[in-house]
């Protein structure tokens, strides 16, 4: 019996381009979860509802949620005004009237407004003592009118906040992007000038919810309220990671990765449990995978690594599209059949018997069943694409080795045509992550035993990894390749080409069985530096172990300056002609920060240093620090990135400019100008003209 299951169809509607991609508030859709995932703002919205139906003239009522598409925000809004509906008592009359007020006619209106008229005088006797009137700008980007100006009219929003008259302020909830709100600050300073209110306003918006230096230094401008206008409130949505385990609970993308794989939507009779496709099926085998918790601990650690090494936190859309994509796959993939399910009975169905591993029919199958198995799902692209043009050398005659010739065509149409966007997005951010393409240098780690078995021979690297347990489709795709290997002999005429053909399949075999044990126990490419990274990000002693490096950077035993280098030049390691030199530079280290009542969580620690009266922040990005623990290893400083040097050039063409119009510190010999190793200026006081004396 061959069933299709409805819930992989469900999951489908999950990427962002389908039905789970754009949430206009209170109107009703297919949501991928039964309930509201609780973040740290759905929180804070939760008791912001109660406070103000329990009256608390000090509750903040501006609230503006800040960030770009697929963050959460209309979620959220709609969270908190059903919170706030049960608690004023209103029995869904305010839902129902906000579901009514959203609906396209024929858009979807960009601003709604409430007040108790809008009720039956039941309920709106408790509207109108606790709130008054309601505004909702549910996307600010939007305008009333086709060539309306969003900016302007955001503007116009926040100078009727300002400007109200009635008894106490309304309560006023915007979701809202930073790049409009700069425009609107723009807007502001033209039509009221920079000491206007609402130009305040807007500046302390942004000052709050930007990754400016100051969200990176100690004294981070509070978000929730803001510290000069203690009745608005904002939150950045976009700083803090939804893989993070608040309070030891599962994360967001945790709870929808587990909720996706719900034992309840697959192993039943109808669906997975009682189908003829179920051993070889691999939206099952990635359920039952992901179910497990070391297994979704593992992906959890991989996808929060890679965060952490490319700086892009997943938002809520692009995790739903992640999910789909990693369990199910895309609808390109299933050969515009009208259920996944059915592609996979396709594949099951077209393969041989399964005694019959040196027929070349099953090569296909087998490789676009084992593609769809989330640890190679996760790597879309490289190594396998290409893989054949660098290793095939041209060969007479394939008729004896058919299983080979199979498998060279599958591996020359791999990865060919357009990626999808979430495809696109992991080729850019997990490709260096990928299992298949590092060594460990540790000899006792799973994978290195992988690889140096697949290097004796197919056959015997599947005998070491069938015993740590692969999947079935895994296992006769290797057991596949392995008859391929048989095929070819090193002693007879064509041994060059053989060669070359055993270097290629036991790379496909080592490939395949790395990706699958490495994602499923949290194994992948940079794993110790980013692992030290995660463990170092908010532990202040260990980012302190830099400062050494940092101040290798810039200037060993003090702070050094070529003052004839152009800005970005690649600096070798010996002085310049013309030196700048002073004592160490003032340098502290400041941890990324957890989240506190006020402020969110994020995770780029920075070096704090004092440049005259202004102190500079170098954010320690991954790249940063996985450079600065180079200079350990005995990297040279004109080695390093170029991203890297220019951080640290920013940082000493600021300092050396201000040291050498210092003329008090030039008076003093706290710092000194030299020429080679000859001469160097001397000032007899801050009036006199410089001159050259014999030293340094």
């Amino acid at each position: 019996m061959f069933n299709k299951n409805p819930w992989v169809k469900t999951i489908l509607s999950w990427h962002g381009h389908d039905r789970g991609g754009v949430h206009v508030p209170f109107q009703s859709r297919d949501k991928p979860l039964s309930s509201v995932i609780v973040t740290g703002v759905v929180a804070r919205l939760r008791a912001l509802a109660q406070s103000l139906a329990q009256g608390d003239s000090a509750a903040p009522r501006w609230i503006f949620l800040i960030g770009g598409p697929g963050n959460g925000k209309s979620e959220t809004v709609e969270d908190f005004l059903s919170v706030l509906d049960q608690e004023l008592g209103m029995s869904g009359s305010l839902i129902q009237f906000l579901g009514s007020a959203f609906l396209p006619s024929p858009l979807v209106p960009r601003r709604v407004e409430v007040n108790a008229g809008n009720f039956p005088a039941a309920t709106a006797s408790q509207f109108n003592s606790r709130i008054s009137r309601l505004v909702l700008v549910q996307d600010a980007t939007a305008t009333d009118a086709a060539r309306g100006d969003a900016a302007k009219e955001l503007a116009d929003d926040i100078t009727d906040l300002v400007t109200y008259g009635g008894n106490a302020p309304y309560v006023f909830l915007a979701c809202v992007n930073r790049g409009l709100l700069s425009r609107a600050l723009r807007v502001s300073v033209k039509e009221y000038g920079a000491n206007n209110d609402v130009t305040q306003l807007i500046t302390a918006l942004l000052h709050a919810s930007s990754f400016s230096s100051e969200a990176l230094t100690r004294q981070r401008p509070s978000c929730w309220p803001l510290d000069s206008f203690p009745h608005v409130a904002c939150w950045p949505m976009d700083l803090e990671s939804l893989l993070e385990r608040p309070g030891g609970t599962l994360s967001p993308v945790e709870q929808i990765l587990t909720t996706s794989t719900d034992v309840g939507k697959w192993e039943i009779l109808g669906a997975c449990m009682d189908c003829d496709a179920a051993l070889l099926c691999p939206f099952r085998q990635n359920a039952d995978w992901i179910r497990q918790d070391a297994q979704l601990n593992a992906l959890r650690t991989v996808l929060r690594r890679g965060e952490l090494a490319s700086g892009q936190r997943w938002n809520f859309r692009d995790t739903f599209s992640l999910t789909a994509n990693l369990i199910v796959g895309e609808w390109s993939d299933f050969d515009e059949e009208e259920h996944p399910c059915k592609w996979v009975h396709n594949q099951v169905q077209s393969l041989p018997a399964i005694s019959n591993n040196n027929d070349k029919n099953a090569v296909r199958p087998l490789r676009r069943l084992v593609e769809r198995l989330y640890p190679h799902a996760i790597f879309p692209a490289e190594p396998l694409q290409g893989l054949a043009e660098r290793y095939i050398v041209e060969v007479a005659d394939w008729s004896v080795q058919p299983v080979s010739k199979a498998l060279v065509d599958e591996l020359d149409q791999y990865g060919k045509g357009s990626l999808p966007s979430i495809r696109q997005l992991l080729l850019r951010d997990y490709a260096a992550l990928d299992p298949a393409l590092w060594t460990p240098p540790d000899v006792s780690q799973p994978l290195y035993a992988i690889e140096m078995e697949y290097n004796q021979s197919v056959a015997q690297g599947n005998a070491h990894v069938f015993l740590i347990g692969m999947a079935p489709v895994e296992a006769r795709f290797l057991t596949v390749i392995a008859t391929a290997e048989s095929e070819w002999d090193l002693t007879d005429r064509n041994a060059a080409q053989a060669l070359h053909m055993l270097q290629l399949l036991r790379r496909l075999a080592s490939i395949i069985a790395k990706r699958s044990v490495g994602i499923r126990i949290g194994h992948h490419g940079e794993e110790k530096s980013l692992q030290d990274y995660e463990q170092s990000i908010r532990d202040m002693g260990k980012l302190g172990k830099l400062q050494l490096n940092l101040h290798q950077l810039l200037g060993q035993g003090g702070f050094q300056f070529n003052a004839v280098e152009s800005f970005g030049q690649p600096r070798g390691d010996s002085g310049g002609v013309v030196t700048l030199r002073t004592g160490r530079l003032p340098l502290n280290v400041i941890p990324a920060p957890s989240s506190t009542p006020t402020t969110p969580a994020h995770d780029v620690p920075c070096f704090a240093i004092q440049t005259g009266a202004t102190e500079y922040c170098v954010p320690i990005t991954f790249t940063f620090f996985r450079a600065l623990r180079l200079l350990s290893d005995g990297c040279v400083n004109s080695s390093l990135p170029a991203s890297v040097r220019a951080s640290i050039d920013r940082v000493r063409h600021l300092y050396a400019g201000e040291l050498c119009r210092n003329r008090k510190r030039l008076v003093d010999g706290t710092v000194e100008i030299t020429f080679g190793t000859s001469h160097k200026i001397h000032l007899d006081d801050e009036n006199s003209p410089p001159y050259l004396v014999p030293g340094p």
